[in-house]
């Protein structure tokens, strides 16, 4: 099955919903509960941190003759902004959809209501 494919009906779900929504997707055609596996996740997660890694280390020895007080903090910016690009891009290919529960879906809107303590 290719990537971003709903299991059930086949049907290909949109990029961005995934970027955007990865924890509340819903199949654009059967209208069923969907979620990213676990591989998939932790193989994006790998990705970026391999990819913030091989920045960093490039970018270290430019900024490590730095006399600034700030001079040691572009490697992990740049290397933080590597991490949030590569991995939700990684994401997006990779995303190997399956069927959520069916419990859990409504349980992820009830969160917002008033609860008995407040």
């Amino acid at each position: 099955m290719a990537a971003r494919q709903c299991p059930n009906c086949l049907t290909m779900v949109r990029a961005a919903e995934i970027a955007a929504h990865s924890y509340e997707l819903t199949c654009p055609g059967c209208r069923r509960p969907l979620e990213i596996s676990d591989f998939s996740r932790n193989l994006a997660a790998f990705g970026g941190l391999a990819a913030a890694a091989l920045v960093w280390s490039s970018s270290a020895p430019r900024f490590s003759g730095d006399s600034s007080a700030l001079g040691w903090i572009m490697p992990l910016l740049y290397s933080y902004l590597t991490f949030s690009v590569v991995a939700p891009l990684l994401l997006i290919f990779l995303a190997d959809l399956r069927l959520g529960s069916e419990a859990t879906a409504p349980a992820l809107h009830e969160v917002s209501a008033h609860h008995s303590s407040h």
